[in-house]
């Protein structure tokens, strides 16, 4: 059991399981006819990016000593399968499926951004996650912008965003991020500047809470009638109480586990309401 959920996790086929479902119930909600093809294309989308993001940080790996680095250590090529597995699937999907739009373009963008993520242009560059203050925003507005938008953009016409449902991913993911850089306090260097860095464990944990009870209030305003109140307290209480038991000695299957696992009951939420 423990081998099959190593898998699951470490490959990042659960965050992308994570990010695919909650592109899902964004289209559903905003009414996108291409609903299952867009969610597909968000997981293997996500599925390339991750272990792509993975594959050109090897290096970085190596000199760290968590499971989860030996574990991608021990099954690079699967890492690499699984890239390729992905951008193919993406591609595929996006043409047999939803077929040729302008918002390729904005698709493609945002690849670009996902592997510079990770990749240094020039060996003095610094990669975008290296930029300070800049991590955990990047990776919001990216699941934000892929989950929200670019379902609208594909049916929409004008310009209207749903600021509602936007803000509300993206301060729900920002929150979900924050005990990933609690986690990383011991391998980031200083100069990231992350959260936890800057305010401590304890501060970066209210800031998490704060980002929460932020995205609930743009949720609860984008849907005035909650008519499933009990799924709503229960999606965000949930990760509250997982953000504060964040802490840098946890087991890695508690943050790639279950906290990006948890994503997956906000998407339900949103496909509910």
């Amino acid at each position: 059991m423990m081998r099959f959920l190593q898998y699951l996790i470490y490959s990042n086929l659960l965050v992308s399981t994570s990010a695919g479902s909650l592109a899902y119930a964004c289209a559903v909600q905003l009414g996108n006819p291409h609903d299952v093809g867009i969610g597909f294309t968000v997981f293997f989308a996500t599925l390339f990016i991750y272990n792509i993001q993975r594959i050109l940080r090897l290096g970085e790996i190596k000199v760290k000593s968590s499971a989860r680095h030996h574990w991608i250590e021990n099954h690079t090529l699967f890492i690499k399968i699984l890239a390729g597995v992905g951008i193919v699937g993406a591609v595929l999907i996006y043409f047999l499926v939803l077929g040729w739009n302008i918002d390729f373009w904005f698709l493609a963008f945002s690849a670009i951004i996902g592997v510079l993520y990770a990749m240094k242009i020039h060996p003095k560059s610094m990669a975008l996650r290296d930029i300070p203050h800049a991590k955990i925003y990047l990776i919001a507005a990216q699941w934000a912008l892929v989950c929200v938008y670019w379902p609208y953009m594909r049916i929409a016409s004008s310009t209207d965003f749903p600021k509602g449902l936007g803000l509300a991913i993206f301060f729900f993911i920002l929150a979900a991020t924050v005990p990933f850089d609690i986690r990383d306090l011991v391998y980031d260097k200083k100069q990231k500047s992350t959260i936890p860095q800057v305010f401590g464990a304890f501060g970066a944990k209210i800031i998490a809470l704060l980002f929460l009870s932020i995205s609930a209030i743009c949720l609860y305003f984008y849907f005035p009638v909650i008519n499933h109140l009990l799924w709503f307290g229960v999606s965000y209480l949930g990760l509250a109480i997982l953000v504060l038991l964040s802490a840098t000695k946890r087991h890695e299957m508690f943050y790639s586990g279950i906290i990006d696992g948890w994503i997956i009951v906000f998407a339900l939420l949103i496909y509910v309401l």
